[in-house]
């Protein structure tokens, strides 16, 4: 089982698409899928994707309506031949098996999209393996294959409703019966009628009209309730213009409004009582800060049952960057915190074990933190054990530009260290922005914001391309030296301290894979969070200088083994 991550940074406008393969149970172990393990000869993720946007350019230029976009798609697998254009990519779509061959046909048709309609509708799909392992935590909790009615609001290239007829149809199930059974509400028009052929063909039976149709999910009333509300909903703030009825202020903050929020609350009002709510969404509302009201509101409406993350991005995804998570959660009674939540961690490294159950914090607006996979690994300590603060930099230079210089002119001017700046194992030293010798900001007197002791700086954001999450590095002490003190930008995070060898020790922690894993657990996002980063479990500074010492230098190697140790005087938590 393999849980997603979603395309864009910093939880811009992306919507990640799913379809079915492969019937990998949990069967309450951790699972181990490796989607490399589906790549066949020259049909890899890799190589699929090229052909796929150079068949969409062709393509692009033959349709201009969302019907002609879809029946485009549609006749790759149809058709005997092709334009000779796309012939590469035919061949490949029909060496795949039929799950995976639905995947990439509706990969094509976002990709077909003009640019100003795919970043409005954030339209992207996810590996095929991901709507399987979602559908397995709906059956595990309860769904039944049966009876049970299910809606998708973001039905996307029939993502998980294709998933689940085949799964019903296999288990022997009349198909006019699974047909009368599903639904769906899709925005783009192509895409319900690209969802309604894949659903009709993996169950070869025709779907009721009324059972997928093209309409705005959170503007379009539903007159009936279901037994499973499932969705992988899509993602992006939306200003307080935007958003249709109050249903929002129950659960975002009005500066801080989120697509997939909006999609939590409606797939909760139009559940059933007793019902299934699953939901594919950034992990983001784990623990960040601006979705307090959403944990607030999950727990009211209902019984969080569990939450599945992922871990070993590298090898699996394509052009993926926000960690995502899987909620499920029976609507009804509000939650009982007596009641602990599984949280299956699934990578392509795991070996197979079993799901942690944790219960949630009683404070019902608290984060959701993973907790760890072994007790054991539970470090204890934070910053403050360090006798290191933390804080957000300070200089936005966008908004004052006019406060830079370039050259010196008085002390009234300090120089201005960038995020690009920081590379970790090196000093950290002020570097232009556009290729100047040094930036500097000017000050007109007096600022707290200027750093004039032991400092380190850290990247509070970063990118898919970088392998960590947290990288930081000391700054060199010349630079207060020289200059009385320094500034950092607004992308950066400053630590202090008054013990120059405790920073040290800290920044070559912080740099490691252990700490950076433990991060991603409490945080969802690429941007580093300030308080998130306060509250971070670490081992002791004691534990680990003496397994640095033990490992002769070996920061990895130390810090895997300080998280073991537990000494005494590990304060608790």
């Amino acid at each position: 089982m393999t849980i997603l991550r979603s395309t864009q940074h910093n939880e811009k406008n992306s919507r990640i698409y799913s379809n079915n393969n492969c019937n990998e149970t949990l069967n309450g172990q951790q699972t181990n899928v490796k989607l490399g393990d589906m790549d066949s000869g020259d049909n890899n993720k890799t190589t699929l994707l090229t052909c796929a946007r150079k068949a969409a350019k062709v393509l692009a230029e033959q349709t201009t309506t969302p019907s002609a976009r879809a029946d485009a798609c549609l006749g790759l697998i149809k058709k005997k031949k092709a334009d000779e254009r796309l012939a590469s990519f035919q061949e490949r779509l029909r060496a795949l098996p039929i799950d995976e061959r639905h995947y990439w046909v509706g990969t094509l048709y976002t990709l077909m999209l003009p640019a100003k309609v795919r970043r409005s509708q954030a339209a992207y799909f996810t590996p095929p393996i991901v709507a399987n392992a979602v559908v397995d935590l709906a059956i595990e909790a309860g769904f039944n294959m049966e009876r049970d009615t299910v809606l998708d609001p973001a039905a996307g290239g029939a993502a998980f409703l294709s998933t689940l007829a085949r799964r019903m149809k296999d288990t022997g199930l009349d198909s006019t019966d699974v047909a009368r059974r599903l639904n769906g509400i899709e925005i783009d028009e192509g895409l319900s009628r690209l969802s309604r052929r894949l659903v009709e063909e993996q169950l070869g039976a025709k779907l009721p009209k009324k059972n997928i149709v093209t309409a705005d999910a959170l503007k379009t009333s539903t007159a009936t309730s279901f037994d499973l509300v499932i969705a992988n909903p899509p993602y992006g703030r939306l200003s307080l213009d935007e958003v249709h009825g109050d249903e929002w202020k129950r659960i975002a903050h009005s500066g801080h409004i989120n697509k997939y929020a909006l999609f939590a609350e409606l797939s909760f009002r139009i559940a059933k009582t007793g019902g299934l709510v699953v939901l594919v969404i950034p992990s983001s509302f784990r623990a960040g800060p601006l979705y307090d009201r959403m944990r607030e509101f999950v727990r009211a409406e209902a019984q969080v049952l569990a939450i599945a993350s992922i871990q070993g991005r590298d090898g699996v995804f394509v052009d993926v960057a926000q960690d995502v998570s899987v909620l499920v959660a029976r609507k009804g009674k509000p939650h009982d915190i007596a009641s602990p939540v599984r949280f299956p961690i699934i990578g392509t490294d795991l070996p197979k074990g079993p799901v942690v159950e944790e219960k949630l914090p009683e404070e019902t607006g608290a984060g959701w933190p993973l907790p760890a996979t072994d007790p054991k690994t539970v470090g204890g300590a934070t910053l403050a054990d360090y006798g290191v603060q933390a804080k957000a930099g300070y200089f936005v230079w966008n908004r004052e530009g006019d406060r830079m210089r370039t050259s010196p002119g008085d002390d009234t001017v300090y120089p201005l260290i960038w995020a690009k700046n920081i590379r970790p194992g090196e000093f950290c030293r002020p570097a232009g922005r556009n290729g100047s010798p040094i930036d500097l900001v000017q000050f007109d007197g007096p600022s707290t914001s200027i750093v004039r002791k032991s400092a380190a700086v850290l990247q509070r954001t970063t990118n898919d391309k970088q392998p960590r999450r947290l990288i930081a590095a000391m700054v060199d002490p010349q630079v207060v030296k020289k200059w009385g003190g320094f500034v950092t930008e607004n992308h950066t995070i400053v630590l202090t301290s008054d013990d120059a060898e405790q920073l040290v020790l800290l920044v070559t922690l912080l740099n490691t894979g252990p700490v950076d894993q433990r991060y991603r657990r409490v945080s969802g996002t690429a941007a580093v969070s300030v308080s998130l980063l306060r509250e971070l479990d670490l081992p002791s500074p004691q534990a680990f200088a003496k397994s640095l010492k033990a490992a002769r230098g070996d920061a990895e190697a130390a810090a895997a083994q300080a998280y073991l140790s537990q000494p005494a005087l590990v304060r608790p938590r």
